[in-house]
């Protein structure tokens, strides 16, 4: 036999059915429906839960609220031009949150009972006797909050007295306001005592200090050792500034001198070298002689030399030359006794200068204890001033009381109660009770894995669901098993027309004349449903065979027969008999039955010989269906050989029955077969209830 490739699943959805197998998450459309289902079940939870939120609420005592608020300030006010003697970070974070941890000690608890008058008070914790049981006891009614984004603090009371928890809010405020001032205010006090041990202390240092400085002045003879230093720097630059001009000017004469010489070395003219010399006497000597000389040349120009203003002007020339070199020889005279000069003073001046520096190392070494002694003097007084004008600060700050923490707001009477708030307790009973009866709604649909609804069917296993059958009718299998055709205008034979229509319409449906009706286990109804679908396509005038294929629980056998050991299938397979000879007629028109015969002990031996298979072939020339009714798949192998010879598997589950892992495993080995499933059949649903109110209009309303 030939097998088409058709999907798995009877549906245009197939790709989304598949990938949705297994899973159990409804829409927002299914999980209404699931409500209304389950909804006495929800609403009798969400009672119960509202009434004892109720009976809750009007049993608790009712608490009055009170609220002191305190501030705590960002900076000191300026009431004096001083500084607190003890320095508090205000700023800082921390400072502000152990002013809030203060704030719950049970000593401020104690001052703000006894402030409060509360300690005889018999309203207020009568079970505590001491003040520090009242004190311990109290701390639970006293709630400590800062505001956010500010530097304020919320001191809440709640009491079932109001006037108790004003009171109580009111004292706690003012006591810690109180204390905070009494604590810094000690502190100043012990702030000034100290100050002024220390300041004995520095006054007795400065006197020392200023004995043993004078000491000093006295035993190195000095009246004033800074004036000294001033004189000897003072001569130490002018020195230093003579030694560096004799040092200038002896070089520059020396480089002259040496020029001087090198040149009359190179017997050059006294008249080229006098241009180095910067005399005058030898610049006038120069100029006589060149004006003599330029007269001579004039003069022979006119003249002969036995003329004798030529010989005189000549005679005039050789005197003024001898003068020249005269003065010249002088002027060389000259610069090396300046030189010389020059020298011994240079000479003198690094003697001088010696001699001043010993007198500034001699007086830079009595000046470093000196120094020392004097700086210490000095750092002993300034410790000592500023000792004494901190001292009187804090004299008078101690007496000047400065507030950081102040009361912004004080407690004021509550007018009805805070704490049970009846109205907010109540929405959340009833909150709490819907939540509740949604919750067991849905555990009880999560936890409940039974087939109730299509679509937990078509999600858990990836097939359409064709059809939701009623509860079938009737007295004994054999009334169930004929209904479609006792009862033609009833709602059962109605609902397996539909189930006809639908795999009709169905292409991967239209050429499987071979049609295999199975279920996951025992007693889920795929007998009666195999035999009414059969009877459903007899009524549409198409020659039908049904087929017992359930050689271990012949049921069919039961619905035509009282005998068990019935001519049938087994027959047939076992070769005792020709199939045609063991069909049986069911007095429905267009309907014959081949039975499942005797039972059988190796019944999957006896399906797989082979024979079925040609024996099919030769049925579907006479039969427009074939309907097989097969074992049930999980626990026997019998089904998965009768795949192989179906075109096409109808799955039946059991509304409230067919458990969804068993039905998954079993679709499962259906697919794992190659053949195609054409969908599912809920049998024995109710259609009455809420999820198949829209069928059971549909099939009961009008078919009635």
């Amino acid at each position: 036999m030939m097998r088409k490739n058709t999907p798995y699943i009877a549906s245009d959805s197939t790709t989304k059915a598949s990938t949705m197998e297994g899973t159990r998450l409804p829409d927002i459309r299914e999980l209404l429906l699931i409500i209304r289902e389950r909804f006495w079940i929800g609403l009798a939870v969400a009672i119960v839960v509202f009434l004892a939120s109720w009976f809750h609420t009007i049993r608790q005592t009712p608490y009055y609220r009170s609220r002191a608020t305190l501030v705590v300030e960002a900076q000191v006010p300026p009431m004096l031009n001083f500084q607190n003697a003890v320095a508090f970070n205000i700023h800082n974070l921390e400072y502000f949150n152990t002013h809030l941890q203060a704030l719950h000690s049970r000593a401020i608890m104690e001052q703000a009972i006894l402030a409060a008058g509360l300690t005889n008070n018999s309203a207020f914790l009568p079970d505590a006797v001491t003040l520090g049981q009242k004190a311990h006891a109290a701390l639970r009614y006293v709630s400590i909050e800062p505001v956010e984004r500010s530097r304020m603090i919320h001191i809440t009371v709640q009491h079932p007295d109001p006037a108790i928890a004003v009171d109580l809010a009111n004292a706690v405020a003012t006591a810690y306001r109180q204390q905070d001032l009494d604590n810094r205010m000690q502190a100043s006090m012990e702030a000034v005592d100290w100050l002024r041990q220390r300041a004995d202390e520095y006054r007795a240092k400065v006197e020392k200090g200023l004995a043993a400085l004078q000491q000093y002045r006295e035993s190195t003879q000095s009246v004033s050792l800074e004036e000294d230093q001033n004189i000897v720097i003072e001569k130490l630059k002018d020195l230093n500034s003579a030694l560096t001009q004799a040092q200038t000017e002896r070089i520059k004469l020396g480089s002259l001198r040496n020029q001087v010489a090198e040149r009359l070395a190179k017997s050059e003219d006294y008249i080229k070298v006098a241009t180095l010399l910067d005399d005058n006497s030898v610049r006038d000597a120069l100029q006589r002689y060149q004006n003599d000389t330029s007269l001579l040349d004039q003069l022979a120009q006119r003249y002969r030399p036995e003329h004798p203003d030529y010989q005189a002007a000549e005679e005039a020339v050789v005197v003024s030359r001898r003068h020249f070199e005269r003065v010249f020889t002088q002027a060389g005279m000259a610069l090396q006794r300046r030189y010389d000069l020059a020298v011994d003073r240079e000479k003198q001046l690094k003697k001088a200068l010696e001699e001043q520096e010993r007198q500034a190392f001699d007086l830079d070494r009595k000046l470093v204890q000196y120094d020392e002694l004097r700086r210490n003097v000095e750092a002993e007084q300034d410790l000592y001033q500023t000792v004494i004008a901190r001292m009187k600060e804090a004299s008078l700050g101690g007496t000047v009381p400065t507030d950081l923490i102040r009361i912004a707001e004080e407690a004021r009477p509550a007018s009805r109660p805070a704490y049970p708030n009846r109205q907010r307790m109540l929405v959340r009973g009833g909150v709490m009770g819907l939540g509740a009866g949604l919750g067991l709604i849905l555990i009880l649909y999560y936890t409940d894995h039974r087939f109730r609804r299509y679509e937990d069917v078509e999600r858990s296993l990836g097939v359409s669901v064709l059809a939701a059958l009623p509860v079938i009718p009737g007295r004994n299998v054999r009334e169930r098993g004929l209904v479609a055709h006792q009862q033609p205008t009833g709602e059962v034979a109605e609902a397996f027309r539909t189930m006809r229509a639908v795999m009709e319409i169905n292409p991967s449906v239209e050429n499987a004349k071979v049609l295999l009706v199975t279920s996951a286990h025992p007693a889920e109804g795929k007998s009666i449903v195999a035999l009414n679908l059969a009877i459903s396509y007899a009524q549409d005038n198409r020659r039908t065979l049904l087929i017992g294929a359930d050689l271990r629980r012949p049921s069919i056998n039961a619905i035509f027969t009282d005998h068990q050991d019935q001519d049938g299938l087994s027959y047939v397979l076992s070769g005792r008999k020709d199939w045609r000879e063991s069909l049986q007629s069911s007095n429905i028109p267009n309907l014959d039955l081949l039975l499942c015969g005797t039972r059988e002990s190796r019944p999957a031996e006896l399906l797989g010989n082979g024979k079925l298979q040609s024996i099919l072939v030769e049925m579907q020339s006479r039969y427009d269906r074939i309907v097989i009714d097969a074992p049930p798949i999980l626990g026997i192998s019998d089904t998965l050989i009768l795949l192989k010879q179906a075109d096409g598997v109808l799955f039946v589950v059991r509304y409230g029955v067919t458990h969804s892992m068993g039905a998954t495993h079993a679709m499962k080995r259906i697919r794992d077969s190659g053949t195609p499933c054409v969908g599912a059949v809920m049998n024995a649903a109710d259609l009455r209830s809420l999820a198949y109110s829209y069928y059971y209009r549909q099939y009961g309303g009008y078919t009635r």
